[in-house]
């Protein structure tokens, strides 16, 4: 009977040992859960502060990676040499619808030819308002033959005077220019130069160096 209580004794005591210890455990793991937690708190609070640290300002480098390559893209400024001309004594008509002489500016490295002489004079002409109408400039042995429209001056709403001042402004600028050409013939659209004060035929010289 001793021995059955001294092992009921025994037993208890085992029981009792065992449900402290399980107790225990489950407290120290409920109070050991909230320092952990603190412990990573606090860790992530200083990688946060290292994250800080190291922050670079990508906005800034990027302000100024494009401003060097604007720099970079800028053109290079090119000097512009002014234009070489040389001169041509040309006729035109002046304000009083008389012949002059005037000195116009050509390209150094352009050729004298009846066409520029002609378009020379022609611009010169406009600058007195008065619009020539040249349909084509061609050549012939000494000859050169100058075409005109028929619906514009010389043809048209001028004077016999100030159509006379017109072609001969064109013959003596081209045969005091170029002597390889002494005779001027005029015609309209490729037919003879026929208009309310002269009459000429179409292989008639109107003029002759």
């Amino acid at each position: 009977m001793k021995r059955n209580c001294k092992s009921k004794v025994l037993i208890l005591s085992l029981i009792t040992v065992l449900i402290f210890s399980g107790c225990s455990n489950i407290n120290l793991k409920f109070f050991k859960d909230p320092d952990e937690t603190n412990n990573k708190i606090e860790e992530n609070d200083d990688n946060d502060i290292t994250d800080t640290d190291t922050f670079v300002d990508t906005d800034n480098l990027d302000d100024d990676d494009e401003g060097d390559s604007s720099e970079q893209d800028k053109p290079t400024p090119t000097i512009i040499q002014p234009l070489e001309n040389k001169e041509l004594l040309i006729y035109v008509v002046n304000s009083e619808s008389d012949l002059d002489t005037v000195t116009a500016l050509v390209p150094a490295d352009s050729e004298i030819t009846p066409q520029l002489i002609v378009d020379t004079v022609v611009e010169s002409m406009a600058d007195q308002s008065i619009v020539i109408g040249i349909e084509s400039v061609t050549t012939q042995e000494d000859k050169v033959i100058i075409s005109f429209y028929s619906d514009q001056p010389p043809l048209i709403n001028v004077g016999s005077g100030l159509e006379n001042v017109i072609l001969d402004a064109l013959a003596q600028s081209i045969t005091e220019n170029l002597e390889d050409y002494n005779k001027i013939i005029y015609r309209v659209e490729g037919g003879p130069y026929i208009s309310g004060h002269i009459e000429l035929g179409i292989d008639e010289v109107y003029f002759e160096d």
